[in-house]
């Protein structure tokens, strides 16, 4: 019997004989491994536009995770999102990149934003974040995800403003060192470290509008997966495409799912997002797209629809870009039910 190595598992060519304990008859079941061989007409035209493709030459060579970096470096350019936040310009920011993999919108923000900012990606599928971003797997429809997103910002608020994780040095009045104190032991740090999060836990139940909505920009490019032209079908990330809104080709489809991905997108910006945060979202053109811009401009006081000279000219991907959120809490009752 030969066996094919398909990642870690081996999958026997000869079927299996396995007598049911009901019945005296045999059941036989077939092992079989489903190989990408033959490349279809659109991921042949998929394949030789990447390959002619400019911005993805630029990409490859400027060492970013993909072409999308530059649709962001020019939206960024025209309307500052990492510098004209009204609040604290030159502080530190909290970002979150929806919809993150493969990273190329975290290299972005790690590069526009102030030193010390926090960059949290958030995606279904697992990826590696550059160095300096963190990334959190996990569905931006569930509250539980939400909760995690304001735990992340808010233990790093609170390590930011904690003596504890650094050392200390106490200075007597004429300047010289009395004691220096030291925690070596990764134990303590660790009992500090629950401590942390429990006090934040505290404060947000205690409605602290800062750890209520922690983020200063919002960063939305879902409903982007790479198609798979080669090897063997991994369910572990394929199925996630089938599940999220992957662009199919179909205007009127890609456009509905992108307009359901907006929406969830604002509903995060309305439960996280600082008051005069910012807020960037991907979609399809086509009908709905009107009623999305009233919901933005009730949570906005700046919306603005852009299309950056990365996007391919046949493509119908367009962005709002959406500035000044115009209060802390919004009652998305009354959001949702403008017609």
């Amino acid at each position: 019997m030969r066996y094919i190595i398909t990642h870690l598992f081996c999958v026997p060519q000869t079927p299996i004989t396995r007598y049911s304990r009901y019945s005296l008859k045999a059941t036989r079941l077939f092992s079989s491994t489903r190989t990408l061989t033959k490349s279809s007409s659109s991921s042949n035209r998929w394949t030789n536009r990447q390959a002619n493709d400019f911005y993805t030459r630029k990409a490859k060579h400027e060492n970013l995770k993909s072409r999308a970096a530059f649709k962001l470096l020019q939206i960024d350019e025209k309307f500052g999102i990492f510098s004209k936040c009204k609040s604290k310009r030159k502080m530190p920011l909290n970002v979150l990149d929806l919809g993150a993999a493969p990273g190329a919108w975290n290299q972005v923000a790690l590069e526009r934003c102030p030193a010390k900012s926090k960059i949290l990606g958030v995606d279904l599928l697992p990826y590696q974040p550059p160095s300096g971003a963190s990334a959190l797997q996990g569905n931006i429809l569930s509250k539980a995800t939400h909760e995690r997103i304001k735990d992340f910002f808010t233990l790093s608020a609170l390590e930011k403003n904690d003596q504890l994780f650094n050392d200390v040095e106490i200075l007597s009045k004429n300047g010289n060192k009395l004691e220096d104190i030291e925690y070596s032991s990764i134990v303590a740090k660790e009992v500090e470290m629950g401590q942390l999060m429990d006090d934040a836990k505290l404060k947000r139940d205690a409605n602290d509008i800062k750890f209520q909505y922690p983020v200063d920009v919002i960063l939305s490019d879902m409903y982007v997966p790479f198609p798979q032209i080669t090897g063997f079908s991994n369910a572990t990330t394929n199925e996630v495409y089938f599940r999220m809104a992957n662009t199919s080709g179909l205007a009127f489809r890609d456009h509905m799912m992108s307009m359901d991905l907006c929406d969830a997108a604002l509903v995060t910006a309305v439960d996280l997002l600082k008051k005069d945060g910012s807020l960037v979202i991907k979609f399809f053109t086509g009908k709905e797209d009107n009623l999305l811009e009233k919901r933005l401009h009730r949570v906005f006081k700046n919306v603005e629809r852009f299309k950056p000279r990365a996007c391919r000219m046949e493509s119908k991907e367009c962005y709002f870009v959406c500035l000044g959120k115009r209060d802390y809490f919004v009652d998305k009752v009354h959001l949702f039910t403008i017609t």
